[in-house]
């Protein structure tokens, strides 16, 4: 059977829209100073480009897999996502691999490019409004994500897990955002004494929630069964 070049234009296009009706999940890889940041794209089923969250997971050990659950939870609520292992975290390891409680400011410190690098890269991807994006930070990545938002661009909305390492510069910052924010911390972490001095000094402009017991940062989302949900529909309301 012989196959012109417009039907095959067609069979090509067809099979983008269905891609794009069905959603799925698609590992990715993000180049930021040579480091090669591997994620998975969640994208629900929509007809309409969708808003979506970047997932930043918690430093030394950390990996994207801490939001496996909540990447799901988010597509039935037709939010799409995008974890990332961050420089020498899980898959993305190609220039070394961080140790544990290794301080390496080039690891730790400077990983912020690699979620610069994923806001840049969901402005290229079909199906994504790149004006609806929002973002989640655990511990000390949401210190990340908030300088990687002052260097490049800030989203529309953030959620900082166990908030106790976020700097004063990030507090002042976030005001002059226009973005929504919600720190969330837990009495039962060893930061809390941390944390809330920042949630006492970022509640003018920022919504605060504070669980008698639930860990530290991502052990939140599985100490707290309700949550998952309450964030989607949070970013829902703030995309």
């Amino acid at each position: 059977m012989k196959i012109t070049t417009t039907l095959l234009l067609l069979m090509i296009l067809l099979a983008a829209l269905t891609a794009a009706v069905l959603g799925g999940e698609e590992k990715i890889e993000i180049d930021s100073d040579g480091w090669k940041i591997i994620g998975t794209l969640n994208m629900p089923a929509a007809e309409n480009p969708l808003p979506v969250v970047i997932f930043c997971h918690t430093l030394w050990g950390g990996n994207r897999s801490e939001y496996d659950s909540l990447a799901k939870v988010f597509a039935d609520n037709g939010i799409a996502s995008l974890r990332i292992d961050l420089r020498g975290h899980g898959e993305s390891i190609n220039l070394g691999k961080l140790a544990r409680r290794d301080l390496n400011p080039d690891f730790v410190f400077g990983a912020w490019p690699d979620i610069v690098a994923a806001h840049r890269h969901l402005k290229t991807v079909a199906g994504i409004d790149s004006n609806r994006v929002g973002f989640i930070g655990a511990s000390y990545s949401g210190e990340l994500v908030a300088k990687a938002g002052r260097n490049y661009q800030f989203g529309k909305a953030y959620v900082i897990l166990s908030s106790g390492l976020f700097s004063p510069e990030s507090i002042v910052r976030m005001e002059k955002s226009n973005a929504a924010w919600r720190h969330i911390v837990a009495k039962d972490d060893n930061l809390f004494p941390l944390s809330i001095m920042k949630l006492v000094q970022a509640r003018a402009y920022a919504e605060t929630t504070i669980f008698e017991t639930g860990g530290h940062a991502t052990a939140l989302l599985a100490s707290q069964s309700q949550l998952k949900q309450d964030l989607a529909t949070w970013f829902k309301e703030k995309l």
